[in-house]
């Protein structure tokens, strides 16, 4: 018989009540006990603790099996007192190394929600034996991930016990199917093949004669849900008649699944599948052949004659245009000659009439009449300008620190950020902001004044730009830019960007757009120069692009100003003798009244001419040296 526990007293004792009072191991303090019932209890509670076993985790080797689907009984493998009612039970599992998780908790007579994994919850019951005090985790409608270690946790008075069991799960796979591989040499190569078992299944091959004979290799993989698939592989000769069969066990369950394949032997006269298919398939092949090769041959004559048709097409307009070109010599012959005349008499000192300078655009000479164009412009400059678009901001793309005007055409940065919406369209850290209009087509120009600036950034970019974060412009990210540094320093934003200076620092910068030529150019309006240009092949919308950039120290405090009409330019002066010639790009015939024919009250100057003429005839002209009168 046990040994009187401690803190178990007699009523005979000589203990004081101060000593009975005083605190037990627990810091719980100890009433002095009324009757010997109490005694009693007191001792019985103390005595059954002291059989429970110190620890029983040693016991992990204890497993229980459940099927897939089916429930699980795991019975906490601790000896306990028959009769005995546990203050708490608890299951717990261990998820991650130092962190176990609740499936079960049982305290004081009733089960407990709190702090139980979800995926737990109504899927657990406590069974408790009172016969022989055991404690049994029931787990319902098993899953394959309920498989691992449990920990049952026991306390009784206040000792605390636990053991672990092991819970498996088994599941019974799909049915085996039996395939033919391969045959060679008399030889049939069979797979059998089976999925959703757990654990890895154990397979075996039957002959006609229910003989097991070894299999040729057997593999096993894992799916997606953590179940085996199974293959097994086994030959046998053609001349086998009967069932082979396949068998594949779940050895936890003790359960198998069989298929059987029957070998027959050919009867006379009859044709195999392969025969029968070759036979369908070697006609239709051989008509698909001959259909392949009449059409390739009614495609390729097809080709030759439109060919031949592009050709005699090629060598008529060849011809004409070599008339034409011929054409075009004797009047340009005719023109030099006359340019001889006019420069002879003014060297002569014969005419001494005022000169009458050429208008930026003049009407076709009597000699050009057959030509299609009116008009001829004197550079590419004031060509684009007949381009002119009036082009406004859009405010859902501005930064949130611009401040536009109430027409939409003038920009600056502010001090402080607006309270504006944060749309896709909008750009959140590069000060720009992008025009309403989009161009998909045709030649568009507009102007904008850069006055009293010293840093800013215009040109075009595609719709599809980042406007979020810091964007790297360039080309290849859809911007074609032209930026101001700082004064007199200029960079077109190639990849990587191109550095010049200008003479004369631009007041109004002019932008020019082809799009179905790929060109964008940029001129000096003040100075009447081209800039930069870039080519490209665009694809989608294009925008106008605006940056007023930052203040500089207050030195570029100035806005953007889009043009509304096209800049008003001062006639240009006669030059001096000194300067005659150096013209930007541009001819300009002077010449008294007198020698303009009665047709034309006005001369084009050559380039125009030049400029005017096909393609093949204006290179051969670019070359010639017109005087100037």
């Amino acid at each position: 018989m046990p040994e009187r526990a401690e803190g178990c007293s007699q009523p005979g004792d000589s203990s004081s009540a101060e000593e009975q009072r005083a605190p037990n191991s627990t810091g719980v303090p100890m009433k002095m006990a009324s009757s010997s019932g109490s005694w009693l209890s007191r001792c019985l509670v103390t005595l059954i603790s002291l059989q429970l076993p110190s620890q029983a985790s040693g016991d992990a080797g204890q497993s229980r099996l459940a099927p897939l689907g089916g429930t699980a009984e795991l019975l906490c493998p601790l000896v306990l007192w028959p009769a005995t009612v546990p203050v708490e039970v608890r299951w717990l599992r261990s998820s991650a190394p130092g962190h176990p998780q609740r499936v079960h908790v049982f305290r004081e007579g009733k089960d407990l929600e709190e702090g139980v994994m979800p995926e737990y919850k109504g899927r657990t019951a406590l069974l408790r034996d009172a016969r022989d005090g055991s404690v049994t985790l029931e787990i319902r409608d098993v899953r394959l991930e309920d498989r691992g270690q449990y920990r049952c946790q026991v306390q009784i008075g206040n000792l605390s016990r636990e053991g672990v069991v092991t819970l498996q799960v088994a599941v019974l796979g799909s049915e085996p199917y039996i395939h033919v591989q391969s045959y060679d040499a008399g030889w049939i190569q069979l797979v059998c093949k089976s999925a959703g078992w757990f654990p890895k299944p154990w397979a075996q091959w039957r002959d006609p004669q229910g003989k097991v004979f070894p299999s040729l290799w057997e593999t096993h993989s894992l799916d997606e849900a953590g179940l085996f698939r199974t293959a097994v592989s086994n030959r046998v000769r053609d001349s086998t008649l009967g069932n082979v069969s396949c068998t594949i066990q779940n050895v936890a369950l003790g359960q198998e699944r069989t298929t059987a394949m029957v070998i027959a032997a050919p009867s006379p006269g009859s044709f195999s599948s392969s025969e029968v298919a070759l036979a369908v398939i070697l006609p239709l092949l051989g008509i698909l052949i001959v259909l392949g090769i009449y059409f390739i041959w009614k495609q390729r004559r097809s080709r030759d004659t439109l060919l031949f048709e592009q050709a005699v097409e090629v060598e008529n307009l060849l011809s004409d245009h070599a008339k034409e070109k011929g054409r075009l010599r004797k009047a340009l012959k005719k023109l030099r000659s006359e340019l001889k005349l006019k420069r002879a008499a003014a060297d002569s000192g014969e005419r001494s009439f005022p000169c009458l300078p050429i208008s930026t655009c003049t009407r076709r000479p009597p000699f050009l009449h057959r030509f299609h164009s009116p008009v001829f412009c004197l550079s590419g400059w004031r060509r684009a300008r007949l381009h002119f678009v009036a082009v406004t901001l859009d405010p859902d793309t501005a930064h949130p620190k611009l401040i536009l005007s109430g027409d939409r055409r003038c920009v600056k940065l502010g001090d402080t950020r607006q309270p504006v919406l944060d749309n896709p369209q909008r750009f959140d850290f590069v000060v720009s902001i992008l025009g309403s209009e989009h161009f998909t087509a045709g030649c568009h120009y507009w102007e904008v004044s850069v006055a009293d600036k010293s840093k800013w950034a215009l040109g075009v970019c595609s719709e599809s730009v980042n406007r979020k974060g810091k964007v790297t412009a360039s080309p290849a990210n859809g911007h074609w830019l032209l930026r101001q540094n700082r004064q007199g320093e200029y960079e077109a934003l190639t990849s990587p960007p191109t550095s010049f200076r200008l003479k004369e620092p631009p007041r109004c910068v002019g932008i020019f757009l082809d799009y179905e030529a790929g060109v964008i150019s940029f001129y000096n309006v003040t100075g009447r120069s081209h800039i930069f240009t870039f080519t490209h092949s665009f694809f989608g919308p294009l925008l106008p692009f605006f940056e007023p950039c930052l203040h500089d120290g207050g030195k570029n405090i100035a806005p953007l100003v889009i043009c509304s009409e096209l800049q008003k330019l001062e006639e240009p002066t006669v030059p001096k003798p000194e300067e005659r010639g150096r013209a930007n790009g541009d001819v300009a015939l002077m010449v008294a009244p007198s020698l303009l024919p009665a047709q034309a009250p006005e001369l084009v100057p050559l380039r125009d001419v030049v400029l005017a003429l096909p393609s093949d005839v204006a290179p051969a002209l670019q070359g010639l040296s017109v005087p100037s009168f």
